[in-house]
């Protein structure tokens, strides 16, 4: 997560006019513990020195932590909130607490789900989903950097990253990628 993370903000500060901050949070066993991403974007220098409390966009990889943390209640009006998960759109009602529900009427927030978690077991990636959660979310970000720019520029970097390890790892990230995008759901 953090990675990819690190990755868009790149992503983000060396190719629009924004200027960029990042803050990461995580639990100390790292993997398979809780990361928590601060990114901002803004177009002036950023001198915040506090994590951010009114997000625009809340993105969560995991739909346990929903029961745990509360991580929209400061989402700003209008906000949009991603969540990765295995539960179908059509029972997505059942999962969701109601203090989630009511909080994105309230905000009038957009809500998306992914199943990234079968889509990286599909491509060949195990449990690694961050490549197709960045995509998801740079999609939603689109007012940051079109996406056709930020699509391409994700496959630059992951030919940098995994171009020597062969041409089979570099299709499994394309394809992440594109999985990112292309399976997004929206929930009214």
């Amino acid at each position: 997560t953090v990675g990819a993370n690190k990755q868009a903000i790149k992503i983000i500060g060396e190719h629009t006019n924004k200027y960029v901050q990042a803050y990461f949070a995580y639990d100390s066993k790292k993997s398979g513990g809780i990361t928590m991403s601060h990114l901002r974007f803004g177009n002036t220098p950023i001198r915040s020195t506090y994590l951010v409390n009114n997000p625009h966009f809340v993105s969560c990889s995991t739909d346990a932590y929903l029961a745990k943390f509360d991580m929209i209640s400061g989402l700003r009006n209008g906000g949009t909130f991603l969540l990765n998960t295995v539960t179908p759109a059509e029972e997505i009602e059942t999962l969701l607490p109601n203090s989630y529900k009511r909080l994105l009427a309230q905000k009038n927030a957009k809500f998306y789900i992914i199943n990234a978690v079968d889509l990286a077991y599909e491509i060949g990636l195990g449990r690694r989903t961050n490549t197709i959660m960045q995509s998801a979310q740079l999609k939603l970000s689109e007012q940051l950097l079109p996406f056709e720019k930020a699509e391409a520029l994700m496959k630059k970097y992951a030919e940098k990253s995994y171009g020597r390890k062969g041409e089979a790892i570099l299709n499994m990230n394309y394809a992440a990628i594109e999985a990112g995008y292309k399976h997004l759901i929206e929930v009214e």
